[in-house]
């Protein structure tokens, strides 16, 4: 397995409880549900472009076996997706082909039922500890969400004020106007 290294930080950050939680809440407002009121989120590991040639696709799945068997012995990677699990999060790897090439992923699933659990998890990761603050941080990721997922944002924004970025990201990764 010379080559392959352990989960790389980019995923991990994927895998933050706060920015899962964001990709399916946006998710959600785009009405993707997938499975009967589950939703996905995708997060892409490699790809081909076209249709490449057999010796390419085995160098890839190869490639993609082995990064498999790396992250789930990897124990930054199994306790990012340990608490994701506890709260609901089900994921899997997936090597998919169509005519844009072949491709790997990191495919994570949760019921839209259980984002409340997940919202849970991401203000205890943010540092929200009191009632009143998990409920103050989930009214400005409503509006959060409002003024910039939801199909009608732009309406949105005129009726709710700017509450910065997403109260579960650090407030440096914030854009200037959200």
């Amino acid at each position: 397995m010379a080559g392959i290294e352990p989960c790389p930080d980019n995923v991990l950050q994927r895998l933050k409880p706060g920015i899962v939680l964001l990709n399916f809440a946006a998710s959600q407002f785009a009405q993707q549900h997938q499975n009967h009121g589950r939703l996905a989120d995708d997060i892409w590991l490699d790809r081909t472009q076209g249709n490449p040639p057999p010796e390419e696709v085995a160098r890839f799945e190869a490639a993609y076996e082995a990064r498999r068997a790396a992250w789930t012995a990897d124990p930054a990677f199994l306790s990012a997706i340990g608490r994701l699990q506890g709260v609901g999060v089900d994921w899997a790897f997936s090597h998919e082909s169509d005519v844009s090439g072949e491709f790997s992923l990191l495919r994570l699933y949760i019921a839209a039922d259980d984002l409340g659990a997940l919202e849970e998890l991401a203000a205890e990761n943010a540092g929200y500890v009191t009632p009143e603050a998990k409920a103050s941080a989930a009214e400005r990721f409503r509006i959060f969400m409002l003024r910039n997922y939801h199909p009608d944002w732009r309406r949105n924004r005129q009726l709710y004020a700017d509450v910065g970025g997403s109260p579960y990201a650090a407030p440096a990764t914030w854009s200037r106007e959200t």
